[in-house]
């Protein structure tokens, strides 16, 4: 019988990649001064920086799910502009044989075998991939369709779901 749950020492495990790739992915941020911005109200060096703090004290209190959706959402913007020389990055910079293109597209080929978007991580995974498919040539209308209707299916269930009706 398989189980989601993670024993102790997966958890550990799994903990420090994802601590590892967060602390990397914001070096990658701090290391590059085009990302960065500065400004009255807002110092980007500063906020990356607090990021890591933040990111340690999630490990050292076994946050594993936060750790993981934050280097979702730091990397999101990679993902969509393909950018390898990130993930190349990542790799060099942690040693984990990590391809986040890879785990992306596995995640974007199960919704399509599911035949159904569950979340709003799915949703916007989805989203993403018909934006590239759309400034892909030649267009694949099949799937562009096929996605589309999954996002409009989603839409019109989260829609219901949020209007409550008068008892």
């Amino acid at each position: 019988m398989s189980t989601n749950k993670l024993n102790n020492n997966e958890k550990q495990v799994e903990l420090q990649k994802y601590r590892d790739l967060v602390l990397a992915t914001l070096d990658y941020y701090l290391d590059n001064p085009e990302l960065q911005i500065k400004s009255a109200d807002f110092d980007s060096v500063e906020h990356f920086k607090g990021l890591k703090k933040q990111s340690e004290e999630h490990f050292q209190k076994g946050r594993l799910s936060i750790l993981k959706q934050w280097f979702r959402d730091m990397t999101e913007v990679y993902v969509e502009a393909g950018d390898l020389k990130f993930n190349k990055y990542l790799q060099d910079k942690t040693r984990y044989k990590i391809d986040i293109l890879k785990s992306y597209f596995q995640r974007v080929d199960k919704v399509i075998e599911k035949g159904k978007i569950t979340t709003d991580n799915q949703f916007y995974d989805i989203n993403i991939m018909v934006d590239q498919l759309c400034q892909t040539k030649p267009l694949n209308k099949k799937k562009i369709e096929l996605l589309n209707n999954l996002l409009a299916d989603y839409n019109q269930r989260k829609t219901k779901t949020t209007k409550k009706p008068n008892a």
